[in-house]
């Protein structure tokens, strides 16, 4: 089952699509001699998870594109696309977003281990608890900053930014999250206090790592965001926006992008 979250982990979909059952109720595996494989895999490197996720990556079934360059006979064959015949192009996950979102501005702390960490909500949140002060904000608030794993889980208390993006409700088990597109989560990423913060962070590093032309900034920016040169359309239209807006609204922008928010 190990083997099998991991796939699920990297292409949004496990090769047995019921990570929870794999009982006679659940899925049948779409590809079970690959399956064996990883598990046997696991076991060799003491299940450790590392080599498994390397072995993944590196492969060329992962390093596919998400756009589809076959005909319509793979589509009509497979349009769940079960058998991997591209890549299935999947939103980041809550955590993931916040944590590169806070990797792009460079105020990631990468500091590991240690206890939670308790971030400042609104205080009507708070306030609806039955014990309000059970959420106590952690002083340093260079632990605010740390990676979303090190994020207190509390069941009666999420917080509105990983809500928008899906996190489940720790209620019950879930076995596989929910990608869901509306309109809520464009209004987090535009006025959402989190991305408003942080753009003005990552506004301050592209104008201290970039030189003083619109361009390097635009080009600086798509190699943080999107790992990758803009396209002479997008060079043009994002060198447009900068010269009618500011650096700090361009930076917004950019945590908007298609090319940031998904892997593609």
């Amino acid at each position: 089952m190990i083997a099998n979250r991991l796939w699920q982990y990297h292409f949004g979909t496990g090769l047995v699509a019921t990570a929870n059952d794999f009982g006679v109720n659940g899925d049948e595996p779409s590809h079970p001699e690959l399956l064996d494989f990883l598990a046997n895999r696991l076991i060799e490197h003491d299940w450790r998870l590392k080599p498994i996720h390397r072995l993944i990556l590196l492969s060329n079934t992962y390093r596919q594109s998400s756009r589809s360059t076959t005909t319509d006979k793979a589509q009509n064959l497979d349009p769940e696309n079960r058998l991997v015949w591209r890549f299935p192009r999947r939103r980041l996950a809550a955590e993931e977003l916040r944590d590169a979102m806070l990797a792009v501005s460079g105020e990631l702390n990468l500091k590991a281990g240690g206890p939670s960490v308790i971030v400042p909500v609104d205080q009507e949140l708070v306030d609806l608890l039955y014990k309000p002060s059970q959420w106590e904000v952690t002083s340093d608030e260079v632990e605010h900053l740390r990676r979303s794993v090190y994020l207190i889980a509390k069941r009666n208390l999420r917080l509105p930014f990983m809500e928008v993006f899906d996190q489940p409700d720790l209620q019950t088990s879930c076995a596989r999250r929910e990608s869901s597109t509306h309109a809520p989560q464009s209004l987090e990423l535009l006025n959402g206090k989190l991305s408003n913060q942080l753009a003005e962070v990552f506004a301050r590093r592209l104008h201290y790592e970039a030189s003083a032309t619109s361009q390097d900034v635009v080009t600086l920016a798509f190699a943080l965001t999107a790992s990758r040169p803009p396209s002479d359309r997008e060079k043009a239209i994002a060198t447009q926006f900068l010269s009618e807006n500011s650096l700090r609204e361009f930076a917004l922008a950019m945590f908007n992008l298609n090319a940031f928010l998904y892997v593609e």
